[in-house]
């Protein structure tokens, strides 16, 4: 059975690290370049989808796989 320190002590170490777990997890990464660009992609997509009333799949890949190469 644990002693009533091990408890202490464990609980200690949690509230300590605790905080710092949080702050890293709440930073903002910037995207990759390569994640920025699908999201441009992506966005140009919506535009495309109303300008040219077009949907589906394969008319996403394509335009998706177009747009990267671009």
């Amino acid at each position: 059975m644990p002693s009533l320190c091990n408890i202490i002590a464990a609980a200690l170490v949690l509230v300590a690290v605790a905080p710092t777990a949080t702050v890293a997890a709440t930073a903002k990464k910037e995207p990759t370049p390569q994640q920025q660009k699908m999201k441009d992609c992506a966005a140009k997509w919506g535009e495309e989808k109303k300008a040219k009333q077009v949907s589906g799949k394969k008319a996403h890949d394509e335009f998706m796989s177009t747009c990267l190469k671009g």
